[in-house]
């Protein structure tokens, strides 16, 4: 059957790689102008203008206070969870923290010079606004990853929001109930670009953020880079990705598996084999096919979407060839499956560009429990940007001190460059300097 098709790198057709490469970029960018339209109506309309498109939804009128979920359903929902899944969220929650406390950074100072000191220390930002998506599915790991690394930074004020899953202005309950273990109160039932505008300029309901994170689909990437003169964003996060990087040392039903990790979350989403062994590829291609047809809808529809355009199993000479490509293509989520595993690793991480790399592992046990977070850049932004950390959640201020002997150093260099530069002022300030010690 095939679903999955294999593609000799060094025989394929050059647009046949490019479409790979581009992922549902291209898609995705053909929503500008109508998310540009969703985001002018919340800064003109605010409230009204989600509200209006809510009832359109759910074929009632939806009132602005019906955009805040209250305290106690948020309770309600933790209280109705089953044992099972608040204790794997517990789990998550610990591991997810533990990690990400390791990133605080520590403030420095550096003496550049005899009396001439350079400092730097880092502080929260006032406020984060969290969004969660939903629709294809549910996702109260992602109010994991949103939350903790937010509250590990200090932020004071933490919101979330996530889309309405009835008429009612439910939101999903594991969800909910993350938001009141992790003691979030400011929750709201708001999804996508109306979401990402609604934070980044504020309306009645919904105070501006000084910080949006989250994943989401193709309307809240592309709301996040329409709304970045409002707020700052956390990274480029879109469709989900995964890519397995094998010399084929390794069993093929259990890369197959890896390898549809990511791609089963929609049709816009990605899963690609590199391997540099032809019979490996038949292999897991054959497992891959077993997987699709042993799915339930909507995963199986999905993958066979995306089977078409955007997953697929590449075939390379040699394991320097199919490194590039990893670099070049830099996925969301890499794997490297092999009895090698750790020595490919050792001796390519600094070509390899991923938001995450997974070493015998697989992609869903980061997607959850190991620690790490997995909200990554995709279309490979993860050449610029990296994965959400507690960094993204926090400005650093510089501090510079110069004292008497420091200023006998550097007061002719200081008034030599000003000078040439043009600036007067810039020049008598550090002349005039010599009175802060008479």
């Amino acid at each position: 059957m095939g679903y999955f098709r294999i593609i000799k790198y060094s025989e394929a057709d050059r647009e046949t790689i490019k479409a790979l490469k581009e992922r549902s970029y291209k898609e995705v960018l053909s929503l500008k102008n109508k998310v540009s339209e969703i985001i002018e109506e919340v800064k003109v309309k605010g409230d009204e203008a989600i509200t209006e498109y809510l009832s359109s939804v759910f074929g009632r009128k939806i009132e602005a206070n019906e955009l805040i979920v209250e305290k106690s359903k948020l309770e309600k929902s933790y209280r109705n969870l089953s044992e099972g899944l608040k204790e794997s969220l517990r789990y998550m929650i610990k591991n997810v923290t533990k990690f990400h406390k390791k990133q605080l950074p520590k403030p420095i100072w550096v003496r550049t010079d005899k009396g001439v000191l350079a400092g730097m220390y880092f502080v929260p930002v006032p406020s984060a606004g969290l969004y969660v998506p939903s629709g294809k599915g549910s996702f109260p790991s992602v109010a994991v990853m949103l939350t903790v690394p937010a509250k590990v930074a200090g932020v004071k004020r933490i919101a979330i929001a996530t889309p309405p899953v009835d008429k009612d202005m439910n939101i999903d309950a594991a969800t909910a109930a993350v938001a009141y273990m992790m003691g979030v109160e400011e929750v709201y039932a708001v999804g996508g670009a109306h979401a990402v505008a609604a934070f980044s300029y504020g309306t009645k309901t919904i105070k501006k953020t000084e910080v949006v994170a989250g994943p989401g689909g193709p309307y809240t990437f592309m709301a996040k880079i329409l709304s970045c003169d409002a707020a700052r964003f956390d990274l480029p996060a879109g469709p989900s990705e995964g890519m397995i990087l094998s010399d084929g040392e390794a069993d093929p039903e259990v890369v197959a598996w890896n390898l549809v990790n990511e791609a089963e979350h929609g049709p816009d989403s990605a899963g690609v084999l590199v391997t540099t062994s032809e019979e490996f590829a038949k292999k897991v291609s054959e497992q891959v096919d077993k997987i699709i047809e042993s799915l339930p809808e909507p995963r199986k529809s999905y993958l066979i979407e995306n089977s078409k355009k955007y997953s697929a199993i590449l075939l390379f000479d040699n394991i320097d060839e199919a490194v590039d490509f990893v670099a070049d293509y830099a996925p969301e989520h890499l794997a490297i499956e092999s009895k090698n595993a750790d020595i490919i690793f050792e001796n390519y991480k600094y070509r390899l560009r991923a938001g995450t790399v997974a070493i015998n592992t697989p992609l869903s046990a980061g997607n959850y429990v190991v620690g790490t977070n997995h909200t990554l850049p995709t279309f490979g932004f993860a050449k610029a940007y990296s994965g959400l950390s507690v960094l993204n959640f926090l400005t650093s201020i510089t501090v510079e001190k110069v004292e008497k002997e420091g200023w006998l150093r550097i007061k002719d260099k200081v008034v030599k460059l000003a000078e040439y530069e043009g600036f007067p002022a810039h020049a008598g300030a550090i002349k005039v300097s010599e009175k802060r010690w008479s």
